[in-house]
């Protein structure tokens, strides 16, 4: 097949044209290509601030978007580069050659097919991740933390304070409970909506008792998360002799949020460097993965160990 596409394209780039200079920017029609706006030869420019009126395809060439191609942009023999500011509005295919999308957006099918590679993704016009764009999501994520913080603080200090205190006697416990009761949740997920399909009135109810229960678990996470979060800024910190019990322990929690929220900023200010940047994203990922799972598990304990106990019948 791939033989045939380079014979194909061949052929077509070595059919005359009216002007040899004007070789790399002829354009031809054909009943099979008809839903190409453009189709030319050698490389082409999609400049800044203009837009095609239908797809765009080239031979023997590479074909730069800065503008906006309201279709596929295809390449063959040559490389798809969507620059910044840039925005192909279908497919990008390169044939023997690569896509680049060099801070632009791809709202289709992106795929190469070369002699030895071939790629085949799906882009939903997400633009790739940036230092800018990458700090301003860490920044903004550590003031949602430390607002979610406070109102747990101040609005469910009780279960907080459980959870604190099964993470710092049982941490080790926390943790294997954490992933057991991660991997359950799955099953647990699914026996709820079974449960629910067995009546004809459960099944309508379905969305909302897996909204609901999806609700539950991630409150459950973000509260053990915030329970690890303060037990690490209780071992960072010092105790201040000015502050009274509830500051300290806003001053506890939002030390450990901003610990692990450190290693994210930090992770973020290198995404210029795609090596050590992704190094550091994987460190902080599976750090915060820890924290969260050893929280889930406390938080899942401390409301076992607090549940109400049968009075015991004396004889």
């Amino acid at each position: 097949m791939k033989a045939i596409l380079l014979a194909a394209s061949l052929f077509i780039t070595s059919l005359p044209v009216q002007d040899a200079n004007a070789q790399q920017r002829e354009s031809w029609r054909f009943v099979g290509l008809r839903r190409y706006a453009q189709i030319t030869t050698g490389d082409l420019v999609v400049p800044a601030g203009t837009t095609t009126s239908g797809s765009v395809m080239v031979f023997r060439g590479n074909l730069d978007v800065y503008g906006n191609v309201d279709g596929a942009a295809t390449a063959i023999l040559g490389d798809v580069i969507v620059h910044e500011g840039g925005r192909v509005r279908g497919g990008a295919v390169a044939l023997m050659g690569h896509v680049r999308n060099e801070g632009g957006s791809i709202l289709g099918v992106i795929k190469d097919v070369g002699t030895t590679h071939n790629r085949s993704t799906v882009s939903f016009g997400g633009r790739p991740r940036t230092t800018l764009g990458s700090l301003v999501s860490a920044f903004l994520w550590l003031i949602v933390l430390l607002l979610v913080g406070t109102f747990v603080l101040f609005f469910m200090r009780d279960y907080l304070k459980r959870a604190v205190e099964v993470v710092t006697n049982e941490t080790g416990r926390s943790l294997l409970t954490g992933v057991l009761g991660g991997l359950a949740t799955v099953p647990a997920l699914i026996a709820l909506c079974v449960a629910m399909a067995i009546t004809i009135i459960g099944i309508f109810f379905i969305p909302i008792g897996v909204a609901a229960f999806l609700i539950a678990v991630s409150g459950i996470a973000i509260l053990g998360f915030l329970a690890v979060a303060q037990v690490t800024g209780i071992a960072i910190s010092r105790k201040s002799e000015s502050e009274t019990p509830a500051g300290e322990e806003l001053q506890y929690l939002f030390t450990g949020i901003l610990a692990f929220s450190a290693l994210w900023i930090i992770a973020a200010a290198f995404t210029w460097f795609p090596i050590l940047g992704a190094i550091l994203r994987m460190l902080a990922f599976s750090v915060t993965f820890v924290a969260v799972a050893t929280g889930f598990g406390a938080v899942i304990l401390s409301l076992w160990l607090s549940r109400p106990k049968k009075n015991a019948v004396v004889a």
